[in-house]
Parts: structure tokens; sequence; C-alpha cells
């Protein structure tokens, strides 16, 4: 997508390093994994998704968008 923001993405929840990516590197996000993937506080279940939350217009003009992967833990 043109025009896309960046992606500032933030590792597993216990790394502390962030990387940059292209919008394009989300298809290769781990959507079917034991991670919740989130972008700017929305869980977001496929590159499909992010695409439309894109276009919702909702972060037009943002130069970068925070994502998180987040393990997910079961617990009782």
């Amino acid at each position: 997508m043109t025009d896309s923001p960046k992606l500032k993405v933030k590792g597993l929840g216990w790394e502390d390093k962030e990387e940059i990516r292209d919008f394009e590197q989300a298809r290769y996000f781990p959507f079917h994994s034991d991670l919740i993937v989130v972008v700017e506080d929305h869980i977001i279940r496929s590159y499909d998704e992010l695409v439309k939350l894109l276009e919702q217009g909702k972060f037009k003009g943002k130069e970068y968008l925070e994502v998180m992967f987040l393990p997910i833990i079961v617990g009782g």
C-alpha cells in the first residue's frame, strides 16, 4: 500500500526492543500463533483486518503505527 505508515514493532512483551518495519511486512506477522497482535490498541487477527483498519482513515497522516506482540497467558 502506498503512503502507508511504518510500523513500530515491539517484541514479545518481555523484550524491550523496537523495530521499524514497512507496512507490507505485516503480512508475515504471527497472526495465527499463541500471540496477540495489537495495533494502536486494536486486536488484529489478520493482515486484511489491518488493511481495513487503515482504510477507515482513523490513522490518516500518521507516520508510525505502534504494534505489539503479546503472549496469550492461560491460567486458572
